[in-house]
């Protein structure tokens, strides 16, 4: 190497403080030292030159002739590195990585070694808290039981497995370290590719959770809570994920038990109310009996004595009041049948006014209902079912706190919550229906006041109430996110107010539009299959006039012995309750040849009813619910058969 860059070259090592670079003999003594050398190991270079290198090993390395080995490795296959415990001058201790070269001539002749240390105590000290850190990590998870905690690699094999994961999931450690977290779904979630989602979410989102069906090592399921997070390092690298899993098959049991325990009280509320209503309702149905009865025989005599036009008026009049039984009968089935709260958008003014007839009904002809409405529009989001039964309820109460007569109030309104200073007391901040029911009864004290939404509590003698009826309107408004508040003083009456949050969107209006009832051409056939008289002539009569070619059935094995002919069959009409063998039993019962025939039930119970007694409506079928016009059959047929 010319003078020059020698020179240049020394200087530069020299110059270097972060590492201590320095020369060593063939024989182990030290032949230059740079600045940082200097630095770290604080020895001048007077101090140092000469002496051999093992004077800054540990005694215990020296005597265990660590700094001869790490000469003789370097000299042997040309390059030595390690890590260990150095001395400086003060006698001080800190841990070091070298790296030892061995210099030779253009013959090969070993002249000495090049020897390049730096200290790298902090780099260990973070190291070793690290290390504590994952320790008690470790020890953290490890001692967790109640959630089983398991970490995977970036492609979702088990990396770690903790007591809790062995006590919920049944597998030891060995059993699924290295194998894909798959195997704790169901096979059939697995199959559906849950799994791969659920990570994928993770990867993406930083963030997945998901409440499964989950199998331990025996092949028994349980209901599991999985979170599973992304685990990255400094630089946002993905080392893999964390996934928790805890068992909540108790707690969803507890749910579904609370359920179904809120759902048979009311139920029971529901009955109750129906029992309160079975005077009125009897009062009503005879007053329409004995007007479809009295025009019948009316326009009988007209049809015997000639005046068919005026026999025409009462069948008329004896139309109407069917229908007005009808729509009484729908609304009680609606009203006393079983099912979830399913939230959706209503018009509160429109469901009032629907329940019009039947508040007036139950409170009586000795109690004024009055109803006024507020001008701006009141949709709110509730349960529409739940609302009818909740103003049912309080139109019970009010009745019953009015023994001798008085005036009963329903009022409709708007009001803003504010969050900051609320008008009214423990609601959220927002926007809100109003429905106050007031009544001019006997009131209330203020310790019954303070029990009125209590369970069970009621004033009313024994056999007159289960006091449900206000703890349910209660249990109603706070599930659709709302309240309900009670006024009332003794000898002053009483204002209940419900207040439901205002829906945003607006209610969905179906228009019926008749079909048209034209001739059938090509004489399609249906089979009818109904044991009343009553109903299946007049309904085989009017779809022979339209076209049609009918088959008739007075029981369900008369209906299924056709089914079992050849003869062509292109829609069924049966009636659901059927003596002996029902209509949806001979349709599941029919041969192979009628499979995918287009079926059309009808039934005089409640639909909701009906499908939930036996297997849902498969494609091609529908449901009709009795009384029905000709219009509304032929609607369903046309739709079943493909008729525009």
């Amino acid at each position: 190497m010319p003078t020059t860059t020698r020179q240049h070259y020394e200087l530069l090592v020299h110059s270097i403080a972060d590492y201590a670079i320095y020369m060593i003999e063939p024989d182990g003594r030290i032949a230059t030292w740079n600045r940082g050398a200097q630095r770290i190991l604080g020895y001048d270079t007077d101090e140092v030159l000469g002496r051999n290198v093992s004077m800054f090993y540990a005694p215990a390395e020296r005597e265990a002739r660590r700094p001869e080995h790490a000469l003789a490795m370097s000299a042997r296959i040309g390059r030595h590195a390690e890590e260990g415990w150095r001395v400086r001058k003060d006698g001080s201790y800190f841990w070091a990585f070298s790296a030892m070269d061995a210099i030779r001539d253009e013959d090969g002749r070993l002249i000495g070694f090049a020897k390049v240390l730096r200290d790298m105590t902090e780099r260990r000290k973070a190291e070793e808290r690290l290390r504590d850190s994952e320790r008690r990590f470790r020890l953290f998870v490890n001692s967790v039981s109640d959630c089983a905690i398991c970490m995977l690699n970036v492609e979702g094999l088990v990396t770690e497995w903790n007591v809790g994961a062995r006590r919920i999931k049944g597998f030891h450690a060995e059993e699924v370290v290295g194998r894909h977290f798959s195997i704790f779904f169901t096979p059939e979630d697995a199959e559906a590719g849950l799994p791969m989602r659920l990570q994928e979410e993770a990867r993406t989102v930083g963030k997945a959770s998901i409440e499964c069906w989950q199998t331990r090592s025996d092949g028994s399921r349980f209901e599991a809570n999985v979170i599973m997070d992304a685990v990255h390092d400094q630089s946002n690298r993905l080392l893999g994920f964390s996934m928790v899993t805890r068992d909540v098959t108790e707690r969803k049991e507890s749910e579904r038990h609370l359920e179904e325990a809120r759902s048979q009280l009311f139920q029971a509320q529901k009955i109750e109310a129906l029992g309160q209503l079975t005077s009125g309702i009897a009062h009503d149905f005879n007053n329409l009996l004995q007007g479809i009865i009295g025009s019948l025989e009316v326009s009988r005599l007209r049809a015997a004595q000639g005046q068919v036009q005026d026999g025409i008026r009462f069948i008329d009049s004896a139309r109407h009041a069917a229908d007005r039984a009808a729509a009484l009968t729908h609304r009680l089935l609606a009203f006393a049948r079983r099912q979830p709260l399913v939230t959706q958008t209503i018009d509160v003014r429109e469901s009032i006014l629907g329940m019009e007839s039947l508040i007036r009904q139950t409170v009586g002809e000795a109690i004024n209902v009055r109803m006024d409405f507020s001008q701006e529009q009141c949709l709110a989001r509730c349960d529409p079912n739940h609302f009818e039964s909740s103003l049912l309820n309080l139109t019970i109460n009010a009745r019953d706190a009015m023994q001798d007569g008085g005036l009963l109030a329903i009022t409709t309104g708007r009001i803003e919550n504010d969050a900051q200073r609320p008008e009214v007391p423990h609601l959220a901040g927002g926007h809100y229906v109003v429905i106050a029911i007031t009544d001019t009864g006997c009131g209330m004290s203020a310790e019954t006041l303070k029990r009125a939404l209590d369970p069970f509590f009621t004033t009313k003698p024994k056999d007159h109430g289960t006091g449900l009826g206000l703890s349910m309107v209660y249990g109603f408004a706070v599930q659709s996110g709302g309240t309900v508040r009670i006024r009332s003083e003794p000898g002053q009456g009483t204002t209940v107010t419900l207040y439901l949050p205002v829906a945003q969107e607006a209610c969905e209006h179906i228009e019926f539009v008749a079909p048209r009832q034209r001739k059938i051409e090509g004489q399609p056939t249906i089979l009818v299959v109904e044991d009343e008289p009553a109903v299946r002539e007049p309904v085989s009569l009017r779809l022979r006039e339209m076209g049609f070619r009918v088959i008739e059935a007075d029981n369900g094995f008369r209906g299924l012995e056709i089914l079992r002919t050849r003869q062509p069959i292109d829609l069924v009409i049966a009636d659901v309750g059927l003596p002996g063998l029902n209509g949806r039993k001979m349709i599941d019962k029919a041969p192979p040849h009628r499979q995918g025939l287009r079926v059309l039930f009808t039934t005089g119970y409640a639909e909701t009813w009906v499908l939930q007694q036996g297997a849902p409506l498969g494609p091609g079928m529908d449901m009709l619910t009795k009384p029905f016009d000709m219009g509304a059959l032929l609607t369903k047929i046309y739709a079943l058969a493909g008729i525009d």
